[in-house]
């Protein structure tokens, strides 16, 4: 999996608009981090926010995301910059433009692969636009449809997706984004307590088993998981093949250069 770069946040507006983040980069470059926020500063919030990169439209803890955030004016707009490869440096952008319409949930997702110092990169999406007066305001929902399209025309490492299974498909198949490893995410810190809490209650093989490793079996074998498999051993089976030979070869070799040395016993 790559690692993140950074992560932004646009017109992420919630508890009835009271907090948001205006237009807030962090920045990890491929580090470990921790972000310190007091009880009821958002939490929750901050992971639920992060996940719609990858999993758009996502719940957390049971709460959906049009609950959590605002969205009734301008929307939220959500970018992820991971690090594909060192080096050279490549990133690949996964973005998220949440709004909705007739009060259902809707979004635009978008990528865009890059080298060190685009002109396109996550600093530079243009999720904020200048107004006379010097300020500035959260890009509309239009606009970024405009600037994702003319992206994906003017540049053959910008996508725009119809729909999410296209963009997770998408992310895997090209970033190794695994958007079922992200659910797994989502499940452990949707747990109430956190992480320390999920993982207080598998403190026994059988129950990690039970709570982690058997869902996401499951959710393999609902999906490509067992077709993967399938493919995976079709491929290898002629190597099994080949292996159970050359080890029969070797056990008749043996049997030979046994009797040989009793001959040479025999007759010395």
């Amino acid at each position: 999996m790559p690692s993140i770069s950074k992560i932004r946040f646009t017109n992420v507006v919630y508890e009835g608009g009271s907090k948001r983040y205006n237009d807030d980069i962090f920045v990890f470059e491929g580090n470990n981090g921790a972000i310190l926020l007091e009880n009821g500063g958002g939490k929750t919030v901050f992971i639920q926010t992060v996940l719609q990169a990858i999993l758009p439209h996502s719940d957390l803890a049971e709460r959906k995301i049009k609950d959590t955030l605002s969205l009734e004016g301008n929307p939220a707009h959500i970018a992820v910059e991971w690090i594909l490869n060192e080096r050279p440096r490549r990133y690949a952008l996964t973005a998220v433009t949440l709004f909705l319409v007739n009060g259902k949930l809707d979004s635009y997702r978008y990528v865009y692969e890059y080298g060190s110092g685009d002109s396109n990169s996550i600093e530079n999406i243009p999720f904020v636009r200048n107004i006379s007066n010097g300020n500035k305001r959260p890009a509309g929902r239009e606009e970024m449809n405009d600037y994702y399209q003319y992206m994906s025309k003017e540049h053959v490492n910008a996508k725009r997706f119809s729909t999410i299974r296209e963009y997770q498909k998408y992310i895997e198949e090209n970033f190794k984004i695994i958007p079922m490893e992200w659910r797994r995410i989502s499940l452990i810190n949707g747990e109430e307590g956190g992480v320390e809490k999920f993982f207080d209650g598998c403190k026994t093989t059988e129950s990690l088993v039970d709570r982690l490793l058997i869902p996401v079996a499951e959710e393999a074998l609902a999906g490509n998981g067992m077709k993967d498999f399938a493919d995976t051993f079709e491929n290898q089976r002629e190597h099994f093949k080949q292996h159970n030979y050359l080890k029969k070869n070797i056990d008749e070799s043996k049997l030979i250069q046994d009797r040989i040395r009793k001959y040479v016993e025999v007759y010395k």
